[in-house]
């Protein structure tokens, strides 16, 4: 199965998401995926919970977030 690559205006909803809603130490990036697609349910449908999961646990280990 090809992985889906998230646009870059996604990443930055997603960016602006955390920092809104999060200040210092960062839950599970699960629950913080989960919160996401709740807000931004078309991006939750177009991409979905897992892929959103994987970006934002590879955009806290780049430092993204």
């Amino acid at each position: 199965m090809p992985q889906l690559t998230i646009p870059e205006h996604v990443i930055d909803d997603l960016s602006s998401f955390i920092s809104e809603k999060y200040d210092g130490r960062l839950p599970n990036s699960l629950l913080i995926a989960q919160a996401f697609c709740l807000k931004f349910q078309d991006y939750g449908r177009e991409f979905g919970l897992s892929v959103m999961n994987n970006a934002i646990e590879d955009g806290i280990k780049r430092g993204l977030f």
